[in-house]
């Protein structure tokens, strides 16, 4: 599975991004609070997910919630979870 962790500066061109993923077959989630994202990549790899290519966006605008970005990205390494992030300034 491609899994995408889309984030950066206010303005960058996330949702531009987002969109032309979607135009290349990624199912995508915009605003997607960090905590839930483990979660989420776990449900995508269950056995009969017919999603290949996933993109998550999470940034600032979760406020607080946001907080827990670099430990979900310490998590997903520890459960063995491929994945690349995209930062965008």
């Amino acid at each position: 599975m491609d899994f995408l962790i889309v984030t950066g500066l206010s303005g960058a061109g996330k949702s531009r991004t987002v969109d032309a993923l979607e135009d290349i077959g990624f199912f995508c989630i915009d605003n997607m609070p960090p905590k839930l994202i483990s979660k989420f990549a776990e449900i995508a790899t269950q056995s009969g997910s017919k999603l290949s290519k996933v993109a998550v966006v999470t940034d600032v605008r979760g406020g607080e919630l946001f907080n827990d970005f670099i430990e979900e990205l310490d998590l997903l390494k520890t459960l063995d979870f491929s994945y690349k992030l995209l930062f965008l300034d």
